[in-house]
């Protein structure tokens, strides 16, 4: 029987399986508000250069589940250290680029390395400690996951404005470097354990074509409308693809996603409440930035320190979620974070655009309603999970992220554009309010996603169902 790892080693897997979460959150958020930098620099169009974005999300979203399965075929630990040194190679590559071509090339490496490391990061910094340790494990993941993605546009704006746009990549480097050593000491690469099955070649082409088809069309959609029949079409394959993997994963023997997770109704209410609680983050995410900086003429830097406040709550409030859902419950937890999100489209509908505390502040709730979700929305997906199902929820709860994360770029900038468009006078007051505009169509929305937090149980049902394991 092998022995169990020292706490030391547990630690530094921890830090490690951090680490590597935190390259993959970091790269989704830190681009955007480097592109007027990147575009006069690469001398290319925005619409040719949102392609770097789009590649990396198309990946991610694509291959995760696939690339997890394998991981609990030829071992977690060796496909985290795979998945490392590609991010690495394709920050390098990325960070290097003499021109627009090498840039897509290094970030289609790093969105593969990107598709191993989130959900294989969680699934062993997870289970490499008891369910009752748990808490404060998942807390420090789901503190990394939510605050690496809120301190993006600090960080970008940061090093552009004292660096230049390279560096936005090459910062991933030396954090590779630190993951791989510690991975190196904490992990058994030769003796991990493994399961024995095949590789699902029919499912895995099934979800990937389906994931690729509905990305790509929520991507366009921005440029196409939402109301074009090619992005519907899209979304039709999506449909198609659902069912056909469904039927496919029924009758495999080694199925590349186990469909029992969802006889668990609190793994499918924390998927659903992740996919939420994503798209209205990014759908902050991507649009301020470039009001503060196309509309209101505000610096990179500047625009970065306004989102200060929000990106540091994050990482606040998201370790408290992660931490308290013992205390609270699911239930009470869930609703503060939904609560609190509505609260921020609110502020941002009613205060004065112009001030920036006003703004700050709006942001700033903001931040803690996405970390009290962020935080805790792992375990909630693992619940008691062990072994494969658990592996298979942190990739599906992934790829739920990034759809969210997808959808809320897609939408949230169509509708941004069609305000615009529709605009007779492009003056400074008209266009803020066809920013602005957008959040306050979505509050009605927010006010009935309040009632997901019936999907949770309260705090007692949760501790009983907690203490035993599924395997």
């Amino acid at each position: 029987m092998q022995a169990a790892p020292s706490r030391g080693r547990r630690v530094a897997l921890t830090v490690a399986m951090c680490l590597g979460i935190a390259l993959v959150m970091l790269d989704t958020t830190i681009m955007n508000i480097a592109l007027p930098a990147m575009q006069h620099g690469l001398g290319v169009g925005l619409d040719r250069l949102s392609w770097a974005l789009n590649v990396y999300t198309i990946i991610v979203a694509t291959c995760t589940i696939p690339l997890s399965r394998l991981a609990d075929i030829y071992g977690r630990g060796r496909l985290f250290v795979v998945g490392l040194l590609l991010f690495g190679a394709g920050s390098l590559i990325a960070g290097m680029a003499p021109g627009f071509g090498v840039l897509i090339a290094g970030r289609v490496v790093s969105g593969l390395g990107a598709s191993v490391l989130l959900p294989v990061a969680n699934a062993l910094g997870i289970s490499a400690w008891g369910v009752k340790d748990r808490v404060k494990v998942v807390a420090a993941l789901g503190l990394t996951q939510g605050g690496a993605a809120a301190v993006g546009p600090t960080v970008g704006g940061i090093v552009t404005d004292r660096l230049s746009w390279n560096w936005i990549f090459l910062v991933n480097v030396p954090i590779v470097a630190v993951a791989l050593i510690l991975s190196f000491f904490a992990l058994d690469l030769k003796g991990e354990s493994r399961i024995q099955a095949r590789i699902d070649w029919l499912g895995s082409i099934v979800s990937m074509a389906g994931l690729f088809v509905v990305t790509f069309g929520l991507i366009e959609s921005k440029n196409w409308g939402m109301a074009d029949p090619r992005v519907w079409m899209c979304l039709g394959v999506g449909v198609v693809a659902v069912v056909l993997f469904v039927l496919v994963e029924r009758h495999v023997s080694s199925p590349m996603v186990d469909l029992r997770l969802f006889r668990f109704r609190q793994f499918t209410a924390a998927a659903l409440v992740a996919l939420i609680a994503q798209f209205f983050y990014i759908g902050v995410l991507v649009i301020l930035p470039t009001f503060f900086t196309a509309v209101q003429g505000r610096s990179e830097l500047n625009a970065a320190m306004i989102l200060l406040p929000m990106s540091l709550t994050v990482f606040a409030f998201g370790g408290f979620g992660g931490l308290a859902i013992n205390k609270l419950g699911p239930r009470l937890l869930v609703l503060a974070g939904l609560f609190a999100v509505l609260a921020s489209y609110v502020l941002l509908a009613i205060v004065n655009p112009v001030s920036v505390t006003a703004m700050a502040l709006a942001a700033l709730v903001l931040g803690v309603g996405f970390g009290v979700i962020a935080g805790p929305i792992n375990v909630l997906a693992a619940s008691s999970l062990q072994g494969e199902l658990l592996t298979a929820s942190q990739s599906v709860i992934s790829v739920v992220r990034q759809i969210g994360s997808v959808l809320g770029v897609s939408v949230f900038v169509s509708m941004t554009t069609r305000n615009i468009t529709a605009l007779p006078t492009h003056t400074p007051q008209a266009m803020t309010g066809a920013y602005i505009g957008v959040y306050r169509i979505w509050i009605p929305v927010l006010a009935l996603c309040l009632l997901l937090a019936l999907l949770f149980p309260r705090k007692r049902k949760y501790l009983r169902e907690l203490s035993v394991g599924v395997r």
